[in-house]
């Protein structure tokens, strides 16, 4: 991750040719469905619209973008469990067809399984500092 003004670093560093700058296109690769940027600061949160990212301010500006339409990273049932937030996500063939993708992790009954972690030494999660969570006993 980059703040947001370090994404225009390369376009300041260019060198211009002829008067002119060499760069034709300016290609950014990101994904508005993630996480957005923690902002600690409420008055750049809640005036400046700093809780969205570059990217995702492009997208509700209508910036022409090509969404991401296959994974190839998760198990096919994993990916169900988020595929949710894209228009079509669907999945490489080598997910669908490598040995590796078909089995679950060793010790796992199923493909994922939600574990409850009990407290450790009577404290569950906590939060010790403002955007930061914790659960000493995961």
């Amino acid at each position: 991750q980059i703040l947001e003004i370090e994404t225009f670093i390369p376009l300041l560093l260019q060198n211009p040719q002829d008067g002119t700058n060499r760069l034709k296109r300016w290609i950014m690769i990101g994904d508005h469905h993630q996480l957005p940027p923690v902002v600690k600061n409420m008055a750049f949160e809640k005036f400046s619209n700093m809780e969205q990212s570059l990217f995702t301010r492009f997208v509700r500006l209508g910036v022409p973008t090509i969404e991401l339409d296959a994974q190839g990273r998760a198990r096919p049932s994993i990916c169900s469990l988020y595929n949710w937030r894209y228009k079509a996500l669907g999945n490489l063939p080598h997910v669908l067809n490598h040995p590796d993708y078909k089995v679950a992790n060793a010790g796992f009954s199923f493909d994922y399984q939600l574990i409850n972690v009990g407290d450790f030494n009577g404290v569950g999660e906590s939060q010790p500092s403002p955007f930061f969570f914790q659960n000493l006993a995961e």
